[in-house]
């Protein structure tokens, strides 16, 4: 077997788990909002536990009813009426041999009052939070040992519901956290002041369960070994409390960093290479005799094995993974990495959750939808019957692979030497290799299928119509947009594509990039090297489409590298050496030099094209940036919906011919 260690089989306590992957928790947004498992939320632990995954956890779980709700749709088990819909889920994961603990929290602080009643949140001290500006409430003596109660409670309710253990979240800023922080905890009684008493309350919960639900029953306890800010919890200090968490009676101890204020650093962007924070693990695993569960930011089975040759961890945690690929475990152990479709770190899961919705993912278009949306679903209504794509981007792609599986024959139709679209350009600044991961996948998966396709192909009108198609998919992209202004056409300026498939190459120059949006922004950061590079941005903040963790992100690597954002500016004129703008805020003109002026401003669809196949066909969908301008979930969305629901124009009285 290619991946030996990621397959051995391990133990928490007495629990035998088949292989190392363990899904760690991560919101869905698939509960009630009355705190019960759905039945979209089961059918996502499902396919995981199916896809092979050896434990999973699920997303943090309300000890308490009255008050620490941090998302209106949030998984709870602090009474019994709960045990009911947790045990469905629980059986299903079963069912595939996976085991699955419930993590226990409470939101202290990070609590939001108008999901809690309009209560003043709670937390171990009145520290203010940076983040929401409110100043929460400090907990009595009393009121923590009703807390330790309700979370012991909740472990009994875990173990009535069938789990098969619990984890204390006791890392990323919530009430635990914050009393094992002294960066939130500024108590000077029992429960503050000394490591020990930071630690009081969890070590309490650990001996209640251990009361309530037997010696044998596991407890893992998820900390942070760096919370990323000043006063926090720092790596040694952490292991001390992984050590009196053991001494306590914990089974395993889950190792993750960050709070809200370091959010960057508890869910990953992008910008993070695999295993950044390895360290942090190997060292709590070198000083305690439990097993040690860490998240890395894993993205490929390769790393993960990696991590446990080299004694980072007992179990991997890979939680994105397996959103982007329920499958993830199941491809890896039969040496069919090529098929997995890895996370690109986006950060499109997070945000969707931030935004009160069901968790999206930009690479796995049925998540959250399988219920309606999964394969099972499609009809098998293709007949072999030829559908024509015009453009082989993640868009195409997708089409095309749901439109095989429904049984039709799809032909890509490709003008470039390549498949990938304008994703290729995307994967060519720093850290955006995962991008490129997406384009192999997605061949590969095309491959697997038997999908056609036609590079160095322009699909004309005249070449479709030799296919006889029943349909045709617009997927070819858009135009790059250029600004009408004095100086457009000069021989050093260029779009984006020139620069990043290279074309044009750079070297001590002073560079203008016009347009701060995400691929403006990392333009710059391509050719800052050796350049000194500025973004012209009329907004008053670049890359404000972005979520903010990645945002932000980019913007302190483009900081540290020298780059200039200059928003609220618009160009106003390109001359021989240099760019005039306008500043948005009055007005005024501003000339600064500039050897070389680059369009970043995106593109817009061809209508001119798609006004040609729509007049020569007669069941045309359009799709992806051919449509509208979007992101890559944008793209695998739309297609997939479009593709679910193709049908010829003969069966559009029987078929529902548009998008779910």
């Amino acid at each position: 077997m290619k991946y030996e260690k990621l397959f051995e089989p391990g133990k928490i306590g007495n629990l035998i788990i088949r292989n190392r992957t363990v899904m760690t928790a991560m919101g869905t947004g698939l509960p009630t909002w009355n705190g019960e498992a759905s039945d979209e939320m089961i059918r996502y632990y499902h396919d995981r536990a199916k896809g092979g995954v050896g434990l999973i956890i699920t997303e943090f779980t309300r000890v308490d009813e009255e008050s620490g709700q941090c998302n209106p749709f949030q998984l709870c088990i602090a009474n019994r009426k709960h045990v009911r819909s947790v045990g469905r889920m629980v059986e299903t994961v079963h069912r595939y041999g996976a085991k699955m603990f419930i993590q226990l929290q409470h939101g202290g602080r990070e609590a939001l009052p108008a999901l809690n009643g309009g209560k003043q949140p709670i937390a171990p001290s009145a520290v203010k939070n940076n983040i929401s500006g409110i100043t929460p409430k400090a907990m009595t003596v009393e009121e923590i040992g009703e807390m330790v109660d309700k979370f012991v409670a909740a472990a009994a309710n875990s173990q009535r519901a069938g789990a098969d253990g619990v984890e204390l979240h006791a890392s990323h800023g919530y009430l635990l956290c914050q009393f094992m922080s002294p960066y939130t905890n500024k108590r000077n009684d029992q429960y503050g002041g000394l490591l020990e008493n930071n630690c009081r309350i969890i070590t309490e919960i650990i001996q209640g369960i251990r009361a309530a639900c037997g010696p044998h029953y596991p407890v893992s306890v998820r900390v942070n070994a760096e919370d990323f800010v000043d006063g926090g919890i720092e790596l040694d200090y952490a292991v001390q409390a992984a050590r009196l968490f053991e001494a306590a009676g914990a089974s395993a101890i889950n190792v993750s960093s960050g709070v809200y204020e370091s959010v960057n650093k508890m869910i990953e962007p992008n910008y993070f290479p695999e295993g950044w924070r390895k360290h942090l693990a190997k060292t709590v695993k070198a000083n305690i005799g439990v097993p040690v569960i860490a998240v890395n930011t894993v993205k490929h089975p390769s790393t993960a094995e990696t991590l446990l040759q080299e004694g980072v961890s007992d179990f991997v945690g890979v939680s994105r993974g397996h959103v982007a690929d329920p499958e993830w475990t199941n491809k890896a152990k039969a040496g069919r990495e090529d098929l997995i479709r890895k996370c690109i770190g986006c950060m499109n899961c997070n945000k969707s959750i931030v935004q009160d919705r069901v968790m999206s993912c930009a690479v796995n278009p049925v998540n959250g939808r399988a219920t309606f949306l999964g394969d099972e679903f499609m009809e098998k209504n293709g007949n072999n019957r030829t559908v024509a794509i015009i453009g082989g981007g993640p868009a195409g792609m997708q089409a095309a692979l749901v439109l095989a599986k429904r049984g039709f024959r799809p032909v890509i139709f490709e003008q470039n030497s390549e498949l990938g679209g304008t994703v290729l350009l995307a994967s060519r600044p720093p850290h955006k290799t995962l991008v490129h991961d997406l384009v192999e996948t997605q061949k590969a998966e095309m491959r697997e299928y038997g999908v056609e396709v036609r590079l160095n192909t322009t699909a004309t009108v005249e070449e479709i119509k030799k296919l006889d198609p029943c349909g045709v998919i617009v997927a070819c992209g858009g135009k790059q947009i250029v600004p009408n202004v004095p100086g457009r056409d000069k021989p050093n300026v260029y779009g984006i594509e020139e620069v990043l498939t290279g074309q044009v190459t750079f070297s001590g120059k002073e560079i203008a990039v016009i347009g701060g949006g995400i691929s403006g922004l990392e333009t710059a950061h391509y050719l800052c090297g050796d350049n000194k590079v500025a973004v012209v941005e009329t907004q008053d903040i670049a890359g404000s489409a972005m979520y903010h963790t990645a945002r932000n992100t980019l913007l302190g690597l483009l900081a540290d590298d020298g780059v200039e954002i200059l928003t609220g500016h618009a160009i106003a004129s390109v001359e021989d050496g240099a760019i005039t703008m306008t500043k948005m805020a009055d007005a005024t003109k501003i000339t600064r030099s500039a050897d070389v002026v680059i369009w970043a401003l995106g593109c817009r669809p061809d209508n001119t094209f798609n006004t040609q196949i729509l007049d020569a066909f007669d069941h045309v969908s359009i799709i992806g940036d051919a449509d509208a301008p979007g992101t890559i979930l944008d793209a695998t969305r739309t297609a997939y919906d479009m593709a679910f629901a193709f049908c010829s124009k003969e069966e559009k009285g029987n078929y529902n011919d548009e998008p779910i």
